[in-house]
């Protein structure tokens, strides 16, 4: 679930009552399934009033991501008390985007800690849910083993971006951007073997996912769970089912 629609309203930015309603109505109707909810991600492409910064000459390269949000930690606590109070009803997964050193995953952590223990304090049912990454910067790829997380989830368009070089929005560089670059490939099978090394659960989510062209390196790659549309389940489930491999999840 990404949460930065939540953030951009004309009537400014969500209260805490506000999201943890929401993320609290979503943990209900998952009922025993696990619900990953991805922290505000917003900058970039999608900027947000009163919150994103103005005037960024790369916006793509700029404050964006888990870098806004830990800038802005009285607007990133609403949120993470929020997640905490809604993580009671139901099995709740935490995503932090655009990360890129494990300084920035550690101090999030904090954070959240420290948001349940106020809530408990204060005689408020929370805890504290499983935490992971989105691994989107190379850097976070190269120096994947040193993240303590639970799960990881490879965000493609943005690992493509930044690998190479090109802006996705430009569709005169659609030649470079190619998703099968052998740069890209190896940064997301690097991610894949420590999750299978470490048992930690590795997806992965963008364009690539839900592209038939993609679907062999990427489980050659060691991935096994993909995210995706709707409208490419077919066509992604058809071209595992014609690589004759067993065990995928799209």
């Amino acid at each position: 679930m990404r949460t930065e629609f939540l953030f951009d309203d004309p009537a400014g930015l969500p209260d805490e009552e506000t999201q943890y309603h929401i993320y609290e109505s979503v943990l209900r109707w998952a009922g025993d399934r696990p619900v990953t909810i991805r922290t505000v991600d917003a900058g970039g492409d999608k900027p947000i009033r009163g919150f994103t910064e103005d005037g960024e000459a790369n916006p793509f390269l700029g404050v964006r991501g888990l870098r806004l949000s830990l800038k802005h930690p009285e607007i990133f606590a609403v949120q993470l008390r929020a997640l905490a109070r809604a993580a009671i009803h139901g099995k709740l997964k935490v995503m932090f985007p655009m990360v890129t050193v494990p300084r920035e995953f550690a101090e999030a952590c904090d954070l959240f800690r420290k948001a349940v223990a106020e809530l408990e304090s204060a005689g408020i049912a929370a805890a504290l849910p499983e935490l992971g990454i989105m691994v989107e910067v190379p850097a976070a790829a190269l120096t994947i083993d040193q993240f303590p997380v639970s799960f990881l989830s490879i965000g493609s368009n943005d690992l493509a971006q930044y690998v190479t070089a090109c802006d996705r929005t430009n569709g005169a560089l659609g030649a470079l951007i190619d998703p099968l670059n052998r740069g890209i490939l190896e940064l997301i099978r690097r991610t894949a073997e420590h999750g299978r090394q470490q048992g930690i659960n590795v997806s992965l989510c963008g364009d690539m996912a839900g592209d038939p062209r993609c679907v062999a390196a990427l489980l050659q790659s060691g991935l096994r769970d993909l995210s995706m549309s709707p409208s490419s389940l077919a066509r992604v489930k058809q071209a595992i089912a014609a690589l004759g491999v067993e065990g995928s999840n799209a």
